[in-house]
């Protein structure tokens, strides 16, 4: 049997430590590295929500059959079309069309702990009914920030987003919001939670 001196022993406890250390350690948030950034660590833009619906704002399928990547949309919707509707450490969330219903607006939200979801509705047709919306910092990349944590916006919530589309490949619809209005008097604000 091979007995180590208590030298060896330090030195071998040093490199599991050192080890670990460097395993599980995360790396300081920093501009080249904005991934780093906690969720918390950034707000969203003082002149986001504003406090009158944007002119013209138009459904989002009505918006995914006219509008070009580059164009200035105002698109209305509500926010969910999936079990998680907001990226997690993003400001990016989906909305749906309104002629989408939810569980809640069907009568049936006793059997879907996410009526958000969506889930009684075609797939296919849900598809082609939402519409991704980012919230972006100064140099055009989504903020880091995780909104469902932020308390902001909740999903169902009926919003108005103006902004400019970004995006159209392959079926997505992407738009970078400048304003965002929470539509007043919506019918399942009450419902929402």
């Amino acid at each position: 049997m091979q007995y180590f001196s208590s030298k060896h022993i330090v030195t071998i406890v040093a490199i599991i430590v050192f080890s670990f250390t460097v395993a599980c350690d995360k790396p300081a948030p920093t501009a080249a590295n904005p991934v780093a950034q906690s969720a918390g660590s950034t707000a969203l833009p003082a002149n986001l929500l504003v406090t009158e619906q944007p002119t013209g704002a138009i459904g989002v399928i009505q918006a995914r059959t006219t509008a070009k990547t580059g164009d200035r949309v105002a698109v209305i919707g509500r926010i969910g079309g999936s079990r998680a509707p907001f990226v997690s450490s993003r400001a990016i969330f989906t909305i749906v069309d309104q002629s989408m219903k939810s569980c809640i607006e069907t009568g049936e939200d006793e059997h879907c702990p996410r009526p958000w979801d969506y889930c009684c509705e075609d797939k296919t047709e849900l598809a082609k009914s939402m519409a991704s919306i980012e919230i972006s910092d100064a140099n055009g990349k989504p903020l880091a920030l995780a909104l469902e944590l932020e308390g902001t916006f909740k999903p169902l919530m009926l919003i108005a987003v103006e902004g400019t589309l970004q995006s159209t490949e392959g079926g997505s619809f992407v738009v970078r919001a400048e304003h965002v209005y929470k539509v007043a008097n919506d019918p399942l604000a009450s419902k929402i939670k």
